[in-house]
């Protein structure tokens, strides 16, 4: 098998360099221009502006100024969009050999936020309403306000996602399993960033400084992306370098208040946290690059959890020419963290059981992609990246040693054809190479290879059609071997400007991890044994969803959804509570998603508001499915005048109805209030936070109390 990867890998560099050699020799002519806030006059960096019916597009710089060069001469219309911006569509925007044209915009703010174009939707730039899946968008503007760092703790007050521990759930996708695998794929800057051993989402690689936008697809979503998409996408696209040179800082320190109850008290100490992060963008020569280094630490709210950690990330972009550009990034992250898992009991619940006094984890993260973007004409577009993923962790544990590296290779080749504004085609192949070195799951490799094709058309003026299809071939070195064949159907119908229906169906699997697989051993007290002959999990999504805008200052968006899911694998514990991963035969979860989005006035406050409603159904036992709650509240009220911004944030998420490793305990509902208050002077913001307010006592993971209140203040600049 190292050989079949070695000859694909080698034929995809081949295809890329034919194509790059060939040459086009047309004449064409050049767009540029500046893009403006229309109320400020300032300029409006990241700016989307794209030739609609081509792949032609790019963005503006940190001055607001954009060129498109290598054009064919022609009439086109030219789209213009930014988050929290009105959609421009420029008409009959013409084109004329061996000229430069000018053409500047002035764009106006919008009251309510939602997102004019969606990358990840169908792996290319779209506006969101033509994507038959339901969505979710969080902007660089939306993560200042909350002012976290942490990406899990942002993504809880999306609507439709909850976390049960580490393991984020879109939709009750995921339930709960303790590092190991994830039903929802997380991409970095559209990279699969999933550990070759684990499976599970890493969220402290990459901090929410260095992040300009989160995209949230719910449903199946193998049909382009592969194994892991079963449940939804999250894609973090990262922070843009920029030509003009930029420092940001921040600084940020928080301390954690008394426990509600005395006895849960466990140090007279003043338990507290802290963490820095810079970064500095520039230019040299035809690059732009972006640097950013940061570190946090924390003595933990619970006994035997503090930790330090440190992050890194670099990238480099380099534009030769209208046709061509490269894009070189990396991120580190790594540290101590002490562990503890459970707690020593409920009336003990911040204290661990004495002999784990001290244990804990050594890791480190490490990533480095490679992107090349060739417009090879106006029709036609070729992407390829080349990615590597290592991730390494040992433990320090009372009852074991265990120590894993975690190899993961990539590559991808996609092309975009763009027959008309009409009818667009996105095509490629991806593949991918595991090796892994663990005392957890012995040494083994694993590899994938896959084809995949979409096709999005439309059938009349207001109603787009979508069909997709990808195969996906995986190899494990026991001998096991795995196909799976994954469609795509969607339709988007605009019955109004502001009323757009949509549907789709789709299938999705997720292959088991190494760690779900191969698993041999101990884990703060609890034995996992392994189990070979797991299968692969399959799904059917189908949903039906509405969207409605009547008002600039109104949205709503309402989805119905039927997930049916096969052969789930889940932990299951014995009467001994050893734990072996198994196959779950059936199950389904259906449900209704609702989001509210709405400003009383022009100015000032505005409100986010989401619920959904799920029934998660064991079909085999006639029960309901573990760790899925069947209510979800999202609330957001943010509040602007003068100087200042407050806001109030409340997450609530009924109480699980079953477990299964302690279905004895007691369970309560999650009920979190955060509350923020912002000001703003000059090039300094002031953050003042207040998280679980009420300082309520709840659990996602079993015997694992969630953060007690906290008070954080942060102070970020840029020059």
């Amino acid at each position: 098998m190292n050989k079949i990867f070695a000859k694909n890998f080698y034929i995809t560099i081949a295809v890329n360099l034919l194509l790059i050699t060939t040459l086009f020799g047309q004449v064409t002519g050049t767009i540029k221009g500046k893009v403006t806030d229309k109320s400020t006059g300032e300029a409006l960096p990241a700016v989307n502006l794209m030739l609609v019916g081509t792949v032609l597009g790019t963005t503006t710089d940190a001055d607001g100024y954009y060129e498109m060069n290598r054009i064919p001469p022609g009439q086109y219309n030219l789209r213009v969009s930014m988050m929290g911006y009105k959609l421009i569509n420029r008409q009959n925007v013409s084109v004329t050999a061996d000229k430069t044209t000018t053409y500047n915009f002035e764009l106006e703010e919008t009251v309510i936020e939602t997102p004019e174009v969606l990358v990840t939707a169908n792996k290319r730039r779209q506006s969101i309403q033509d994507t038959p899946n339901s969505f979710g968008v969080m902007t660089s503007r939306q993560l200042k306000e909350k002012n976290e760092i942490y990406l899990d703790k942002i993504l809880e007050q999306a609507s439709g996602v909850n976390y049960m521990g580490s393991q984020v759930n879109i939709r009750g996708s995921s339930g709960f399993s303790y590092g190991a695998g994830s039903r929802v794929l997380f991409l970095v800057d559209g990279v699969p960033v999933m550990p070759g051993d684990s499976g599970d989402i890493k969220w402290d690689l990459i901090p929410a400084t260095q992040v300009e936008q989160i995209e949230i697809i719910k449903g199946a979503g193998s049909a382009l992306y592969g194994s892991s998409a079963l449940g939804g996408v999250i894609n973090i696209i990262t922070k843009k370098t920029t030509p003009k040179p930029t420092t940001n800082i921040r600084l940020s320190a928080g301390a954690y208040d008394k426990p509600r109850f005395k006895e849960w008290q466990w140090t007279d100490r003043l338990l507290h946290f802290d963490d820095v992060y810079i970064d500095h963008s520039h230019h040299i020569g035809r690059s732009d690059i972006l640097i950013s280094a940061g570190r946090q630490q924390s003595t933990g709210y619970r006994q035997n959890t503090n930790y330090q950690r440190i992050t890194a990330s670099a990238k480099v972009f380099t534009k030769i020419n209208g046709q061509h550009n490269f894009t070189i990034s990396s991120n580190f992250e790594g540290g101590d963290t002490n562990s503890g898992l459970q707690w020593r009991d409920q009336r003990r619940a911040l204290e661990v059981d004495p002999v784990a006094l001290g244990d804990k984890i050594k890791s480190d993260k490490f990533g480095l992609n490679a992107f090349h973007n060739w417009i090879v004409n106006k029709n036609f577009g070729l992407k390829t990246r080349f990615s590597y993923f290592r991730n390494y962790w040992k433990n320090y544990f009372h009852d074991n040693n265990n120590a894993s590296t975690a190899n993961r290779y990539g590559l991808e080749i996609q092309g975009d054809y763009q027959f008309s504004e009409e009818n667009s085609l996105t095509f490629g192949t991806e593949e991918s190479w595991d090796h892994v070195n663990s005392g957890l799951v012995g040494i083994h490799d694993q590899y994938s290879a896959s084809l995949y094709v979409q096709n999005e058309r439309k059938l009349v003026t207001n109603l787009m059609f979508t069909l997709g299809m990808r195969y996906d071939y995986q190899y494990v070195d026991t001998g096991f071997e795995d196909s799976k064949l994954s469609p795509k159907m969607g339709l988007v119908w605009h019955a109004q400007s502001y009323l757009t229906f949509r549907a789709s169906t789709g299938r999705g699997f997720r292959a088991a991890s190494m760690s779900e697989r191969f698993s041999d051993s101990i884990y703060s007290g609890i034995r996992i044994i392994p189990n070979e002959n797991l299968k692969s999990e399959t799904a059917w999504s189908h949903e039906i969803g509405m969207n409605f805008i009547p008002y600039v200052n109104l949205y709503l968006d309402i989805a119905g959804f039927w997930n049916d899911y096969w052969d789930l694998i889940e932990p299951e514990p014995d009467e001994t509570q050893t734990v072996q991963f198994i196959n779950v035969t059936r199950a389904r979860i259906t449900g209704v998603e609702t989001n509210l989005k709405f400003t009383p006035w022009s100015n000032g406050i505005s409100f986010d508001i989401g619920y959904t409603w799920m029934d998660p159904q064991d079909l085999d036992l006639n029960t309901v499915l573990a760790y899925r709650s069947r209510h979800l509240v999202n609330y957001s009220m943010t509040y602007k005048f003068s100087l200042f911004e407050i806001g109030l944030d409340y997450l609530y998420v009924a109480r699980l109805e079953k477990v299964k490793v302690y279905p004895g305990d007691d369970r309560v509902a999650q009920k979190t209030l955060n509350g923020r208050l912002s000001c703003t002077l000059g090039r300094y913001i002031i953050n003042a936070n207040v998280n679980n307010a009420l300082n309520h006592n709840h659990t996602q993971m079993e015997r694992t109390l969630l953060p007690i209140r906290n008070y954080v203040l942060s102070l970020s600049t840029s020059f």
